[in-house]
């Protein structure tokens, strides 16, 4: 009877154990994201090339009007969710989100050149390729990437006019990237060289705004 007694709490042991195990698993795959800007200041956060009037928080959000440099996050990552909501003040205006920086060249006007970047451009009144679409890839003196399938229809369906806040969505994980635009699937690049770096904004044309921006790391 004993015996019994003793299996079955083993057992129950045993099941506690695996169901703890598979929720640190779980929570190491898909945690909570974690917010990047507090709305109030630029903590976490230092301009590289650029003038202190580029970057600066405005109605508790990231205000970038200026024509050079990026801003970049103090951490970097390797596999990760990004979140960021955003809206263009000026039309045709253009910035962009970086990944996997490493930031130790320039390209153009300040940029890192060891880089990806997720366009982010006014479609309100340029509806032309150039520049490139709002959320395909541009590779910043950067190989990889060359896997690449963006869907232009989607992107210019779901991008919003100016002045409305839009979402941006990017994956990577391993060699790939993917974003997502207002909730439509619109890149899938491969062959990423970078297998880490920081996340960053570009300061390029125009006036936009970044209220929030969330990165949640994957283990």
């Amino acid at each position: 009877m004993m015996c019994r007694v003793e299996r079955q709490a083993t057992m129950k042991a045993l099941f506690v154990m695996l169901c703890l195990f598979a929720t640190i698993a779980l929570s190491q795959q898909s945690g909570e994201f974690t917010p990047l800007f507090d709305g109030k200041s630029l903590q976490g956060w230092t301009p590289v090339n650029t003038t202190p009037s580029t970057f600066t928080v405005k109605d508790g959000a990231i205000h970038v009007e200026g024509n050079s440099g990026w801003l970049r996050y103090d951490k970097q990552y390797t596999n990760f969710d990004m979140r960021v909501e955003f809206r263009f003040l000026t039309d045709n205006a253009d910035s962009g989100v970086f990944v996997r920086a490493v930031g130790d060249a320039i390209f153009l006007r300040g940029w890192p050149g060891s880089s990806y970047q997720v366009q982010a451009r006014d479609m309100t009144r340029n509806q032309t390729t150039n520049p490139i679409f709002i959320g395909n890839v541009y590779r910043h003196g950067q190989r990889g990437a060359t896997d690449t399938s963006f869907d232009s229809a989607a992107a210019l369906q779901a991008a919003k006019k100016t002045g409305d806040w839009q979402v941006l969505e990017i994956e990577v994980r391993g060699d790939r990237l993917t974003a997502r635009l207002n909730g439509a699937p619109v890149l899938s690049a491969g062959n990423l060289a970078n297998p880490s770096g920081f996340v960053g904004l570009q300061g390029e044309a125009g006036i936009v705004q970044y209220r929030s921006i969330q990165v949640r790391e994957i283990r």
